[in-house]
């Protein structure tokens, strides 16, 4: 309620209006700048202002490449397999990631894969990799963008994954031949 009333006000123009309250049939408690019988009216302040401040220029692609660092990648994020994913019964897992703007091989950038928190494999100029042999349990996939030196440009947030196997030690359930006709 105490919201409601502070929206309110904040959208007055305090210095030249006039508030009124009062309850309706229903119990609900109405503010309007249109008087009314039996409303009450409310002395409203003036209303604080803070001037803005100013906002940092953020370099462009174009001065992050003039500056030597090569380009500046927006975003990196695991696409597939999708966060909290049930994985049943396979061996193997493709793992994808989407990257914005695309990955500059040229400067030695490459595409390093994690399972579990550690490396998976070489780092690849390609946004997609298979994961295997999968284990049962639950695992994080992450990724990075490296330079050539393998220092990480930008990180994806990791992806949780839970495999189910069978077990050999659980039956499978009898297939019964269909009847005949």
């Amino acid at each position: 309620m105490t919201f409601l009333v502070l929206l309110v006000l904040a959208c007055i123009d305090a210095a030249a209006t006039e508030v009124y309250r009062w309850v309706d049939e229903d119990g609900n408690v109405i503010f309007s700048d249109v008087p009314r019988p039996g409303a009450e009216q409310i002395h409203v302040d003036d209303v604080s202002t803070v001037p803005a401040q100013p906002v940092p220029a953020q370099r462009t692609r174009t001065e992050a490449t003039a500056s030597g660092d090569g380009p500046a990648y927006d975003t990196l994020r695991i696409a597939a397999p999708a966060d909290e994913a049930t994985i049943r019964n396979q061996q193997q897992l493709g793992v994808e990631v989407r990257l914005d703007p695309a990955l500059d091989a040229g400067a030695g950038h490459r595409i390093q894969f994690y399972y579990d928190g550690e490396t998976y494999g070489e780092p690849v100029a390609a946004t997609s990799t298979v994961v295997q042999p999968l284990e049962r349990g639950t695992h994080k996939i992450g990724a990075a963008v490296v330079d050539a030196s393998g220092k990480a440009l930008l990180s994806a947030e990791p992806v949780t994954i839970y495999v189910h196997q069978t077990s050999i030690l659980t039956p499978r359930p009898a297939v019964r031949a269909p009847s005949g006709s």
